[in-house]
């Protein structure tokens, strides 16, 4: 693979190997040498700033950087044998970074490729999977930093400082967000303040030529789409469609490209796309990834690079800053609903749940449910219906995994999230998880693997700083109004955007793979052939796989079709990188 190496393990005690980078993304000097991912911007100053900047103005700073914008830095100084890396708010470029032993004490290894990292290591210590990180991926459908599938080796958080000072790792805080809710204005007063901040925010995104624009027909890839139109007219949209209609968008997405003058360009999916492309998919994952949503992000960028395009805007971050998803609604409703029934959940507990009564009729059932999640924290709320919460983990993993292992971490971790905001309400710390799990180790890695597979640029207007702060200051009830998800973005939008698709029901990017599975036979000997390999790594109990396939030929094709994705993408990820 080809690679930037800064200096080589006899040269110096750090090392950074990554894809080539333009060459004013890098700076060598005997004192000091930075190494430069995306775009960062002087803090202040809209205009981006090179390597040779960086260096500059991280000595005048006495040793701190200040930047804004979407990018990661490497900043090494040789004579001091130390070195810091730094991650943006939402860490839209991952780095990995080990330390391996050297002839002259340890060494310090970073790159944007896991794989790559992996091999360097190899060479100096043994490399293991993690079986933790089995664990976490199957709660989280991907594996959520700082850790990777392998012991030692990190992944650099968004919003975080490392300094290594040639003996250990030091982490911090680089940004803290604080939801203060400041402002004192109208709903509409935000509004018209919010759509003229995105008209400045959005051109900073269109200034390279081959610019074109990913079109779900939801309202955030719409709004980007129609404001970077009054900057490129006619500008390149590409959108993905299915051949079921409870999938396909494509007429909201038409909607937006009638309505903006639009240059729009489809393609639709078939399962024979993703028994074709899945293996190019998982060679290029640097780790299991089980989000299904790769397959239209993949298919999308390379619709896009074929006619001729060099760099993508995504509208990612939109429900994330702005309250977009229904579960945010559903657990306000349920919170509110604990705090007034608080002094009677006991006697519920009782008569509900600790005597043999059953789950039906319905109604019972329900009431059974709503007493289980008043008992529950916000967080344990938000998974509920999490695949290890609905099927017990104790008889999914295999009695070695759970030896090996500790099957509450992952809930640990989303309650630690929700706890780490200060001063902040349930709605806010609820984003502030989702910025951390859903975007950063989610949906950007996502589409940033996507994009760099198919050869595009991809960036993110909505996660702009500057959309960012003003997020922080809006008061968590003009937010999420109660039966109006994104009121405040909606009310921006409002004369703007097609009526159709301000009230359009929010959909997403899904893959109907749990239907094709059951209709395609070259699919779903795929998957079953893939998940069924799963039985040589001792991972799980005997049965469980099979168990798995029952329930998606017998009960739920569409539910237990996310689960056979899941445990097909970690089967094909072990069997091609192990």
């Amino acid at each position: 693979m080809p690679q930037n190496q800064l200096n080589t393990p006899a040269q110096g005690a750090v090392n950074v190997c990554t894809l080539p980078l333009p060459a004013d993304q890098v700076w060598r000097q005997a004192d000091i040498e930075v190494y430069c991912f995306g775009q960062p911007r002087r803090a202040g100053d809209r205009s981006p700033v090179t390597a040779r900047q960086i260096a500059r103005l991280f000595v005048d700073a006495g040793g701190q950087l200040l930047l804004e914008g979407h990018f990661a830095a490497v900043i090494y100084q040789p004579q001091q044998r130390s070195c810091w890396i730094y991650a943006d708010r939402f860490g839209s470029h991952r780095l990995y970074f080990c330390q391996t032993p050297g002839p002259q004490g340890n060494q310090l290894w970073i790159s944007d490729n896991l794989q790559q990292l992996k091999q360097q290591r190899a060479e100096q210590a043994t490399v293991e999977l993690s079986q933790q990180a089995m664990v976490n991926y199957l709660f989280f459908h991907m594996i959520p930093s700082p850790e990777t599938i392998y012991k030692e080796i990190f992944c650099l958080q968004p919003a975080e400082q490392i300094y290594w000072d040639g003996v250990e790792i030091r982490r911090q805080p680089g940004w803290t967000p604080r939801f203060d809710q400041t402002s004192e204005q109208s709903a509409p007063e935000l509004a018209d303040e919010l759509l003229a901040l995105m008209r400045e925010v959005v051109p900073d995104y269109c200034q390279q030529e081959r610019t074109g624009c990913f079109l779900s027909g939801g309202l955030d890839s719409s709004s980007i789409a129609g404001l970077v139109s009054e900057t490129l007219p006619k500008t390149d949209v590409f959108s993905i469609g299915f051949p079921i209609e409870q999938y396909n968008e494509l007429d909201y997405a038409r909607t937006a490209v009638n309505h903006f003058g639009l240059t729009g360009h489809e393609y639709i999916m078939s399962p024979e796309d993703v028994v074709d492309a899945l293996p190019q998919i998982i060679a290029s994952m640097d780790q299991p990834f089980g989000n299904s949503s790769v397959m239209p992000a993949y298919f999308c960028a390379k619709l896009a690079k074929s006619q001729g395009i060099d760099r993508l805007i995504a509208g990612d971050g939109g429900d994330e800053l702005f309250a977009g998803n229904e579960r945010y609604a559903q657990q306000l409703r349920l919170d509110r609903l604990r705090q007034r029934l608080r002094p009677l959940i006991g006697i519920l507990d009782l008569s509900l749940l600790q005597l043999p009564w059953p789950d039906k009729p319905a109604l019972l059932g329900k009431a059974k449910s709503l007493t289980r999640q008043l008992k529950m924290s916000v967080p344990q709320n938000l998974e509920y219906f999490n695949f290890l919460n609905l099927l017990d983990r104790d008889a999914i993993f295999s009695p070695a995994l759970l030896a090996a292992t500790d099957q509450n971490e992952p809930d640990r971790r989303c309650q630690t999230l929700f706890d780490q905001p200060q001063n902040a309400n349930v709605l806010d710390r609820m984003l502030y998880m989702d910025w951390k799990h859903t975007l950063a180790d989610n949906d950007l890695t996502k589409v940033n693997n996507m994009c760099r597979l198919a050869g595009v640029e991809v960036v993110y207007p909505l996660l702009d700083d500057r959309l960012v702060d003003f997020a922080l200051k809006i008061p968590a009830e003009i937010k999420l109004v109660p039966g109006d998800l994104r009121h405040l973005y909606k009310k921006a939008m409002t004369g703007f955007l097609p009526e159709k698709i301000i009230h359009k029901t929010k959909h997403g990017f899904g893959l109907p793979f749990g239907l094709w599975t059951t209709e395609h036979k070259a699919l779903r000997d795929l998957a079953y052939d893939a998940i069924a390999s799963l039985d040589q790594y001792d991972l799980f109990r005997s049965g469980f796989v099979d168990d798995v396939k029952r329930r998606h030929q017998q009960e739920h094709a569409k539910h237990y079709g996310e689960l056979v994705w899941i445990l097909m993408v970690l089967a094909m990820w072990l069997d091609r990188h192990r």
